[in-house]
């Protein structure tokens, strides 16, 4: 003998409705949390020199630097558009450095982008592809780097 509990369409009705109001919120806070998490992997500066990063030149002006991964980072000048891919190596720290910033090291050829600093989150990118002199500098040269701050 079967016995088959009957259900209420009414009672089906609701656990849909429900069922759908909590797959509604999940996604809406993913996406909030998604578009909080890209907004704080970009900012703006205005770079008063002209640099070098990962063998390309940029003239001074302002521009938008977007973290799209870990591994890779977008510096695109906001006067005229163009933009390069840098790759980096992202390191997390426990302490949140409290702003944004870009860390240039100069020498005689110019100024060279070696560090870019999220401080939401404790995020530091050193930009993986450095010629050799610019390496050598970071390392050998006694002198402060050159901070441009980022909003």
């Amino acid at each position: 003998m079967k016995i088959r509990a009957a259900v209420s369409p009414v009672v089906n009705q609701l656990k849909t409705r429900v069922a759908f109001f909590a797959v509604a919120i999940a996604v809406t806070l993913g996406m909030m949390n998604a578009r909080s998490v890209y907004a704080q992997d970009a900012s703006q500066a205005t770079i008063p020199f002209a640099f070098s990063a990962n063998h390309q030149a940029f003239p001074a002006g302002h521009y938008r630097v977007s973290r799209l991964s870990d591994s890779y980072l977008i510096v695109r000048s906001t006067d005229t558009g163009v933009g390069a891919g840098l790759m980096v190596r992202t390191m997390r720290t426990l302490e949140p450095s409290g702003k944004n910033s870009l860390v240039f090291q100069h020498d005689s050829s110019g100024y060279h982008l070696l560090t870019v600093r999220f401080g939401h989150g404790g995020l530091q990118t050193d930009l993986s592809v450095q010629p050799k002199s610019e390496r050598e500098i970071a390392k050998m040269t006694a002198e402060t780097p050159t901070e441009v701050g980022m909003n």
